[in-house]
């Protein structure tokens, strides 16, 4: 699936943006896959569709998505595949939610509100453990925004201002044999779900 497969709608309405009757800009069709942008040009309606492999309106559920769009994406890890799921778009539109969701833990339980990367973790160590299996793991965590990289498993130091704190020098490179690497990320080892959920 390419970056164009997958069609999310933006945040739905707030009580504020309901109550003064904002207009929507964005309307789904989940069964024909299409999402519908609406905007006004001289005064004229004019509407612009987009067909998705797959479309999630603003009522989908973060399960739903995780089942349909992500799940055969970590079996295809497990298999040995490298894959990348990539959130993309404009500020506030849920992408942190999709990714992160809400994280109430319920006793090592996963919330509904649980998003994309609680339940990769959860289906990984699943798996594995179902299956016996020997392993280790480790994980990076990083951001792409406004074209930089950010280490998000990076640690600060908290007595200095956000101006005095040094970053982490991490770099994107070509590895030589047509791979790309974040080099410089730090790694942490994960033993167990339940304690990163």
């Amino acid at each position: 699936m390419d970056i164009n497969g997958l069609g999310l709608d933006a945040l739905p309405l707030n009580d504020d943006e309901q109550r003064i009757n904002v207009p929507k800009a964005i309307t789904c069709n989940e069964s024909k896959r299409e999402v519908s942008v609406l905007q006004n040009v001289a005064n004229k309606q004019v509407d612009k569709v987009f067909t998705f492999d797959k479309v999630f309106g603003p009522k989908a559920q973060q399960r739903s998505i995780y089942d349909q769009a992500i799940s055969p994406i970590v079996k295809e890890v497990l298999d040995g595949f490298n894959c990348t799921v990539f959130a993309y778009g404009q500020t506030g539109t849920g992408k942190t939610y999709t990714m992160e969701g809400g994280m109430r833990n319920k006793a090592g339980e996963l919330p509904a509100e649980a998003g994309i990367i609680p339940r990769a973790v959860r289906q990984i160590f699943d798996t594995l453990e179902g299956q016996n299996a020997d392993y280790s793991m480790k994980v990076t965590f990083w951001e792409l925004y406004n074209e930089e990289i950010t280490d998000l498993l990076a640690s600060e130091e908290p007595s200095k201002s956000s101006e005095e704190r040094q970053k982490k020098p991490v770099s994107l490179m070509e590895d030589g044999k047509g791979c790309v690497v974040v080099r410089g990320l730090e790694e942490e080892a994960v033993y167990s779900a339940n304690r990163h959920l």
